[in-house]
Order: C-alpha cells, then structure tokens, then sequence
C-alpha cells in the first residue's frame, strides 16, 4: 500500500498534470513547504503576489481599470495588503454586471477555466479561472486533507446529492481509489444502500455535506448503534455550516474525528487543524480580511465579514471581494500546529434548512442549488415551506427566462418533490435577506417537524 501510494503522488499526479495541462503537482510540493513559513515570510509572499495581480488588474482588466481611475488611484498605490482598504468592497453583483469587463484578454483561451459557484446563497455565479488557479486550489485541498491524516491512494468514499457528472471524473475516482455514492433522497432504503456500499468498499476517509451526513448517522445508530468499518481514520464535512451538536452526533455514530471545511469563489480553503479545534486558511492562495459591522458589534463572538482577494485568478480577479460569509477569529497566538495562518474559530456565514414533506421526503439547500446553477436565466433563488403540504420556490429572473423554462421547472420540482406538495413558482424581482444581510435559500417553518 505504501508503494501505491508513493506511486499515486509521484507518478500518476505529474502524469495526469502532463495530460492536462495542470500543475497540481508542483503546487502541492510548494504548499507543503511553504505551511512552514515565518508569518514575515508569508506576509512577504502574499504583498510581492498582491503587487504583481493588481498591476495586471490595472493593465488588462477593464473593470479594475476603471475602478482605480474612479478611485484616483495608481497600482503603486497598493504596494501591500495593508493598502488594500483604500479599494472600494466588490459584490457579486457588480461581477456579474461587469463579466465581460472582468475578463483579462492577456490569458490565453487553453488556460481558461470556466467555473459555476455552489450557489449556496441562492445566487449561481459563473466566472473565469485559469488552470494555474485551479491547480493550486486542488493542491490546497489535498493538503488540508493531509492535515487530517491522509495521503494520496488512501481509500475514500465521497457521498454526493447529485450522480457523477462524466466519465472523466470517474476516471479520476478510479486512480484516487474514491468511491462516488449518489443519491438525491434522504429516505431510510437510499441511506441504507449507502451504508451497506461503505463497509464494503471500508474505506479510511468519507468527504460530505453535513445535513446528509447527519441522516446517514441516524440511520447507522437506528441499524448497529454505531459504524461497523474497522479502517476509517476522520471524516472531511464540507459545503454548509456545521452545528456543534450535528458534529458531535456524527462522530458518536463514526467513532472519528470530523475535519471541517469552508471555501468560496474568489478564495481559498479553510481546513480544520489536527492540532487544535481552529480552521486555517491556505494564505498562500488568497488574502482574507475579516471586516468589522453592524453584526459585529449586535453579536457577543464579533464575527466579521470575510472580504477575500484571490491571489491566483488572473482571468477574472477577485479583489476585495465580498463573500457574504461571517467568521469568528481565534486566538492570536500560533497553533500548536506549528503553521503561521490565521485561526479561525467559527464559519457562521453559510446556511442549510431542509424540506420535509408529507410522504416523508428531505430536501436539503443542494438539491436545489445543484440544478439552478446552469440555469443562467434565473439568477436568484428562494425555497419557501409555511405549511407541509405547500412549497413556494422564489425566482429573480433575467431577460431570457420564458414561459417555456417556468414549464419546465415547475414540472421538474412538480414529480421531483411529489404530487402531496402544491407547488407554487412565484416571479419576483427581490428576495428578502436575513438580518445578517444572507440570503437565506431554503427557508422551512420550524412549527414542521422533521421527525414526525
């Protein structure tokens, strides 16, 4: 086994870079190196790649053009990340307003990478990257997964709400030694084939959304009380927040250590430490500030806003850009760990409700996310259950949403949720955020139970 291993790091990765173009390889090698920086060190590194991106922002990207000549600003006016407020915050909006303008002319098309968001705000989001980005994004998640014990060749299942997509990534499962496990309902026969599937194949690592995953548990402990595999070594949980007494409940049912995860476009991942109960971000690929608010200051923990500049993205740079998210920080002193990153105590920002209807059916938040998101005629979303037997989903459209896509819609979630459910499309042209400023995709009355 540690043969295959050596040979799925050093042999197959260059070989599948050599293929296509990527460079995941060579990034992992700098990101295993460079978690050990001084805090200078990194602090060096990050300005010199700030410097160089806003001087190609400045030059060939016309939205940033233009905003520094708004701003009466030059690129030697940012000469490090502590120059960065005398740039303006960046929406999504204003992205996806400006996409053409976002768009650098100087990366060439075979190096262009064209990315949709999760969408878990309600808001699907298409954008430009480019192989080196995506290269190191890759290789940052790997290495956050070696945090958490593993190595590349170890068996891992990965449980998704949606089926794998094409053959080519069901080449890559077989050379990760991945099983890929679908299933879009959270009913007792699904999570059972699940289970059954897992200890067969017994892996030593299982990757999930929280809310699934919770299910999966429940349904374990209903079974054999707690996980019958003998290798598995932690669990990686991704996509939504991850409550504390959800996380507790899974690892009584595992018996393993839950690893967190958090990501957004335009910057990097945020990997829980095997050292301490903190996250750390991958500072190397972005710059995060934590921005002080009205929320900050009406909440005892002050979470702050996360505003993140993507130090990779040369095709549609993220600069100053608004993630919507809110972090609590930890502790100033070093981690354990040994790594000069940030702590980060708590991911408040994202949210996960779920759909319950009559007949027993749970839909989670990416249910729905997953088929909006190629739908670039809607450009919101909103799911809305008051009563048990009446669903509302909220659309903000564009001007080439048709009647044609609302038929074809309504009749997809119409057999999707079930024929106990009246199901209502409604056409707005706003959604209502939180107090905190999200938007809230799913939103279910708490007078409906989920285990009735």
């Amino acid at each position: 086994m540690a043969i295959k291993k050596y040979l799925t790091e050093n042999i197959i990765l260059p070989l599948s870079d050599l293929i296509t173009g990527n460079s995941v390889y060579d990034s992992l090698q700098f990101l295993n190196q460079s978690q050990y920086w001084s805090r200078i060190d990194l602090d060096r590194y990050q300005n010199a790649r700030l410097r160089n991106l806003i001087n190609h922002a400045y030059t060939n990207v016309p939205f940033y053009h233009e905003l520094f000549l708004d701003m009466g600003l030059k690129p030697e006016d940012i000469q490090s990340k502590n120059d960065l407020h005398k740039l303006p915050i960046v929406t999504k909006d204003m992205l996806k307003m400006n996409k053409v303008k976002n768009l650098s002319g100087k990366i060439a098309k075979k190096d262009l990478v064209y990315l949709s968001s999760s969408g878990s705000t309600g808001e699907p989001f298409q954008f430009y990257s480019t192989k080196e980005k995506e290269s190191i994004n890759k290789a940052a998640a790997i290495r956050a997964w070696y945090w958490m014990g593993y190595k590349l060749g170890d068996k891992y299942v990965k449980l998704s709400m949606n089926p794998r997509p094409s053959y080519i990534k069901k080449l890559q499962d077989y050379f990760n030694n991945s099983l890929y496990l679908s299933s879009n309902q959270l009913i007792s026969e699904e999570l059972q084939r699940i289970y059954k599937e897992i200890l067969s194949y017994n892996p030593k690592f299982v990757r999930c959304y929280p809310v699934p995953l919770q299910f999966l548990s429940r349904e374990i402990a209903s079974i054999s009380k707690t996980y019958r595999g003998n290798s598995l070594v932690a669990i990686n949980t991704t996509g939504s927040t991850l409550q504390d007494s959800v996380r507790d409940e899974i690892e009584k049912v595992f018996g393993v250590k839950i690893y967190d995860s958090y990501s957004c476009e335009g910057g990097t991942i945020f990997a829980q430490c095997s050292c301490s109960k903190y996250y750390h971000p991958a500072e190397e690929c972005a710059i995060s500030e934590f921005i002080e608010d009205a929320v900050t200051l009406s909440d005892a923990r002050r979470p702050r806003r996360h505003i993140t500049t993507d130090l990779f993205n040369y095709a549609s740079p993220f600069i100053r850009y608004d993630t919507q998210d809110y972090i609590v920080l930890g502790g100033e002193k070093r981690c354990d760990c040994g790594r000069p990153f940030i702590n980060i105590e708590q991911i408040r920002g994202r949210d996960s409700d779920i759909i319950r209807t009559p007949s027993g059916k749970l839909l989670i938040v990416e249910n729905f996310v997953a088929y909006f998101e190629w739908i670039t005629e809607v450009d919101q979303i909103q799911v809305i259950q008051e009563e048990i037997d009446k669903v509302i989903i909220k659309l903000v459209v564009n001007v080439g949403f048709t009647k044609e896509i609302e038929k074809n819609i309504y009749t997809y979630w119409t057999n999707y949720i079930g024929n106990d459910v009246e199901l209502i499309i409604e056409l707005v042209e706003k959604l209502n955020l939180t107090p905190t400023g999200k938007l809230r995709t799913v939103i279910r009355n708490p007078k409906i139970r989920l285990n009735d």
